[in-house]
């Protein structure tokens, strides 16, 4: 009898056993690298796990909800949105999310479904924010880029309170509504004809203007080397008077021989001249001939 009642004990604390390690296997779960979650008790966030291992929870009463780390992506709905300038644009766009914080994550919307459908009202409203400061030019040509950090900034505002960080909204496209592509289009025909004629109106202009002060420079270039052409012939007739002086002083005969040389050549021309005994000229000769 006693030996019975040892085999029932044993029986009972083995299944006891296999129950209780059944229990603490059901309790552990291992967390891969790009999964993240948080651990419920009662339907309570108790904790959140973020880093890749092994981890246990309660059996029975903790329950563990999982979240993709890596980063999501949700396409936009089309949204029409009216510039600075006052034309219509229809913007597609993505926003790259990522959820960093489910424990936020969890007790405000819980799944990504329903952060999905947030993001679909956070970028419709960035959008509508930024494409209003823009114009038309801006958002297709200009500043483009800063639009994209603009409506970046202004929705992660928006989903940062709900553990969702928003790490990139694009436009997929951007496009005229259907029913007034045309008239836009002619718009801008005109538009950038007008800019073009402008641009052609400033360069002739500029052009101009720029021909003027090349004439100018050029006037005063020639008058400075004109002035200088002056002054140099200034200083060589200054040079020729002092030396006629000394010659006057030094040797008054041949000052005078050739005055009247210089006279001769200046006042007659290609006229034959006659020197007879008692001309001065010839007086100057002889004394020019016979001098030392």
């Amino acid at each position: 009898m006693t030996r019975r009642k040892g085999s029932v004990r044993r029986r009972v604390l083995g299944v006891l056993g296999v129950v209780l390690m059944a229990g603490a296997l059901s309790g552990a779960f291992v967390l891969p690298a790009d999964q993240q979650g948080v651990v419920l008790r009662l339907g309570k966030v108790v904790r959140s796990v973020q880093e890749a291992g092994l981890y246990f929870k309660i059996p029975f009463m903790d329950t563990l909800v999982r979240y993709p780390k890596r980063l999501l992506e949700y396409d936009a709905a089309p949204v029409a949105v009216v510039t600075s300038d006052k034309k219509n644009l229809v913007f597609d766009s993505i926003a790259v999310f990522q959820i960093h914080d489910p424990d936020l994550f969890y007790r405000t919307i819980r799944t990504v479904e329903a952060a999905q459908q947030r993001l679909d009202d956070s970028v419709y409203a960035a959008v509508r924010i930024v494409a209003g400061k823009a114009t038309f030019d801006d958002l297709i040509f200009n500043t483009r880029d800063q639009s994209l950090v603009e409506a970046t900034v202004a929705t992660n505002n928006q989903t940062k309170g709900y553990g969702v960080e928003v790490l990139r909204v694009a436009f997929k496209r951007v496009s005229l509504p259907e029913e007034n592509e045309d008239a836009v289009y002619r718009s801008m025909v005109a538009e950038r004809s007008r800019v073009a004629a402008q641009l052609r109106a400033e360069g002739r202009s500029e052009a101009a203007r720029l021909r003027s002060e090349a004439q100018k420079k050029h006037t005063e270039i020639l008058a400075s080397a004109q002035r200088k052409a002056e002054e140099v012939k200034g200083k060589g007739d200054a040079q020729a008077q002092q030396l006629i002086a000394d010659v006057a002083v030094e040797a008054p005969d041949l000052y005078l021989f050739l005055k009247t040389l210089d006279f001769y050549k200046t006042n007659l021309p290609g006229t034959p001249i006659i020197l007879t005994p008692d001309s001065g000229v010839l007086r100057l000769l002889k004394g020019v001939s016979s001098a030392p």
